[in-house]
């Protein structure tokens, strides 16, 4: 009978407790219930918003940085103060934040995130921003991978050949060179030896993963017969420089002249445009230094024998080029 009575009164004082502690929650003078609520069930109330929570930087070269721009918000009534932002990974740098820094009251601020591997592999950290809105600090997740460093020039064209350029007269070849490694290739210059040969674009520049540049390669022949020289290209990961041979041949040109003639439109041009090939079809290469005015023109210093097709443009008011005429064709006939 003891041990039923003891029982009975346990059963009792829980449903009292029970019920005491409802009514503590749904107590009419109780401040704020939602915040109470909050801090009930362990919700942390956010001091700052971050744009973006998370940040990637997949295949990172070894030896590159990639960056990546947070943005604090603070969408409280007061002020926050970061007190110190943790970095737990070597690789991770952040800038661009004095602290301790104050975020105004529904204000907002920026720092930035630099990943700059050291090995190759998957990569994960977290960045914590610690502040006084609050005993947890804000967490940025961290996830990326780095890579072997790799570049690698190559040229579209592996050599370059003129044909039968008239001593004195001049043409011109574009070829491109792309970087297709996967970090920043640095150019450091870009010579021509060959006194035939020239070369546009010379200087110092950086080809980013995946870019190209056109240089244009002229051949003006001193002299008859076969002309050779050499481009080379010299980057800084490359003790030995990208060669591309120039050659082209040299011939006497014709004391005669090509001479063109076509209709004048009547809507009035502001001018027309030249253009010339030795291939039909084209492509055509302008020979016109500018707008010519007449309806006529003369192409001189051509070597004897050669075939060539010929086409014209007009320019407008506006400086808008119409499309290409029939082409002609005409043969450089001897001195």
């Amino acid at each position: 009978m003891v041990g039923k009575s003891i029982q009975r009164c346990v059963r009792r004082s829980f449903a009292l407790a029970l019920i005491f502690a409802g009514n503590w929650g749904i107590r009419a003078d109780s401040p704020r219930p939602a915040e109470n609520a909050s801090h009930a069930s362990g919700a942390a109330i956010p001091a700052l918003e971050l744009v973006p929570t998370a940040v990637r930087f997949p295949n990172v070269p070894l030896g590159e940085t990639y960056t990546q721009t947070i943005h604090l918000a603070n969408p409280g009534k007061r002020p926050v103060q970061i007190e110190r932002i943790v970095v737990d990974a070597g690789a991770l740098e952040v800038s661009g934040l004095q602290l301790p820094a104050v975020v105004s009251a529904e204000g907002s601020t920026n720092f930035t995130i630099s990943y700059h591997p050291r090995r190759a592999g998957p990569f994960s950290a977290q960045v914590k921003i610690v502040t006084s809105g609050g005993p947890q600090p804000v967490m940025v997740d961290i996830a990326g991978s780095a890579v072997d460093g790799k570049t690698e020039l190559t040229s579209s064209e592996a050599a370059v050949h003129f044909e039968d350029v008239s001593v004195g007269g001049r043409s011109a070849r574009q070829i491109s060179l792309a970087n297709v490694g996967n970090r920043d290739l640095k150019i450091l210059s870009i010579l021509v030896a060959g006194s035939d040969f020239s070369v546009s674009g010379e200087g110092r520049f950086i080809l980013a993963p995946g870019q190209t540049v056109s240089l244009e390669v002229s051949f003006a022949p001193g002299g008859t017969g076969e002309r050779r020289g050499t481009l080379s290209i010299f980057h800084e990961d490359s003790i030995t420089p990208l060669h591309v041979p120039l050659s082209g041949v040299g011939v006497q040109a014709s004391q005669s002249a090509i001479r063109l003639k076509w209709e004048h439109l009547s809507a009035g041009p502001q001018g027309y445009l030249v253009y010339r090939s030795s291939e039909p079809g084209g492509p055509y290469t302008r020979i016109s230094t500018g707008a010519v005015d007449a309806s006529e023109y003369a192409d001189t210093g051509l070597p004897v024998g050669h075939t060539y097709y010929y086409v014209v443009s007009a320019l407008d008011a506006d400086n808008q080029e119409s499309e290409f005429s029939e082409p002609i064709v005409a043969t450089v006939p001897e001195s």
